[in-house]
């Protein structure tokens, strides 16, 4: 079994994690799972578990990046270049984490008010050890829309690339969204690609090549989304994604 999880902002809005919920919540993780990152060997004896930061927004940096030390948890973290920094230019924390989720990525907001890491905390997040950087296309555009898809799906490889001097072998839909020709170009530069929907991804060839996701986000409580009911309902909808995969691969509608 291997899960993959998806998780945005901390301690932000009725949408996020609190910090209290996620802290339990790795340190249930810790001690249930083999956490791993993608294309390390799977165990067959506990479940397999991958962990999902999208946006990389501040919160990542400020809450989540020291229960990551305190736990030894090591996680995937979705960056879309447009939206980083080189520094904060001196904004506060306070300032850096008061932006409501739909305005982060809307006109200047991202540079006036530096809601997501920069790439110096970047740089910091990766020679931690905790952290691998994902590319979450170059500026988290629907990508069955964009008009610019290569430089969504190349671009933003190179400039993380040149930005963090290290590989990136992993991409995150915008949304979830994509189809059999957006998979195919994301193939032609990542192995591994995430999109959303529960259920068990066996391996990581994923369903037909794409892995997908638990959304983990406002956590009802520190366990219950692996509850021996729900591990076995991830098994069984693993063989409706087929289905799902097959049917969003051949239509332009988004998973």
């Amino acid at each position: 079994m291997l899960l993959c999880c998806m998780y945005h902002r901390v301690e932000a809005d009725k949408d996020s994690n609190s910090r209290l919920i996620l802290e339990q919540h790795f340190r249930y993780i810790k001690e249930s799972f083999n956490v791993v990152l993608p294309g390390e060997a799977l165990s067959n004896d506990v479940p397999n578990i991958c962990l999902v930061f999208d946006d990389a927004s501040y919160s990542f940096y400020q809450y989540v990046f020291p229960l990551l030390r305190q736990t030894g948890i090591r996680v995937l973290l979705a960056v879309a270049p447009r939206f980083i920094l080189e520094a904060d230019g001196g904004i506060g924390s306070e300032k850096r984490l008061s932006v409501p989720t739909d305005q982060m990525m809307q006109s200047t907001t991202y540079a006036n008010a530096v809601p997501f890491c920069t790439w110096a905390e970047l740089r910091e997040l990766c020679g931690s050890g905790l952290v691998r950087i994902a590319s979450h296309s170059y500026s988290h555009k629907n990508l069955l829309f964009s008009s610019h898809l290569d430089d969504e799906i190349k671009k933003s490889e190179e400039v993380i690339e040149e930005k963090l001097l290290q590989p990136v072998d992993s991409f995150v839909y915008p949304y979830g969204q994509f189809n059999a020709s957006v998979a195919e170009q994301v193939g032609a530069h990542y192995r591994y690609s995430f999109a959303v929907g529960a259920g068990d991804n066996v391996s990581w060839r994923g369903v037909g090549g794409i892995l997908f996701r638990i959304a983990a986000d406002d956590l009802p409580d520190p366990t219950s989304i692996f509850s021996r009911s729900n591990l076995m309902k991830y098994r069984l909808l693993r063989y409706r994604l087929y289905a799902k995969k097959w049917y969003y691969m051949n239509h332009r509608v988004p998973v």
